[in-house]
């Protein structure tokens, strides 16, 4: 079972789309951290996977990038779209994403923390319905990849190397 996230005063993802009204279904499932974990035992299409990754700014910030599952992402891209320096841009260490509402293995683009930068890759723009993930390891978001980009308004970037 997943472990609670800590309470921050920070909306959930989840609670963010509820709160939004932006239709969205949850999976139940065993808790996952990774791509393989999303592949193998979610059993969905590795095309409408998308990963999120959170990065730390050198002044305390966070950057959420979205991508799907099997990308890699380009970090001087990913430190242009977000304004900051490719040397000010480092991985969130695992037990800060409690500030943004989340856990290890629920990175979400959806954020409650106001001065996140949030970017998506290009090709998410593209796509149709999407799996992401909830703020929890254990639960998955299935959405709309339109209405998600409506509701998180990200910036767009080719973020693949």
């Amino acid at each position: 079972m997943s472990q609670p996230v800590e309470p921050t005063g920070v909306l959930s993802p989840e609670e963010v789309l509820r709160a939004s009204g932006v239709p969205f279904t949850v999976l139940d499932h065993v808790p996952i951290v990774g791509q393989q974990d999303a592949e193998t035992k979610l059993g969905l299409a590795t095309e409408q996977l998308l990963k999120t990754m959170v990065f730390r700014t050198a002044d305390g910030g966070f950057v959420l990038a979205a991508l799907p599952v099997t990308g890699r992402v380009n970090y001087g891209r990913l430190a242009r779209a977000a304004g900051v320096s490719r040397s000010k841009l480092r991985q969130a260490e695992p037990g800060e994403l409690s500030l943004l509402g989340m856990e290890p293995g629920g990175a979400s683009p959806v954020c409650d923390v106001p001065d996140a930068v949030v970017v998506f890759d290009a090709s998410v723009t593209r796509m149709d319905i999407v799996y992401c993930g909830s703020g929890r390891a254990d639960r998955t978001v299935r959405i709309e990849a339109g209405r998600l980009i409506e509701l998180v308004a990200p910036r767009i970037e080719e973020l693949s190397s």
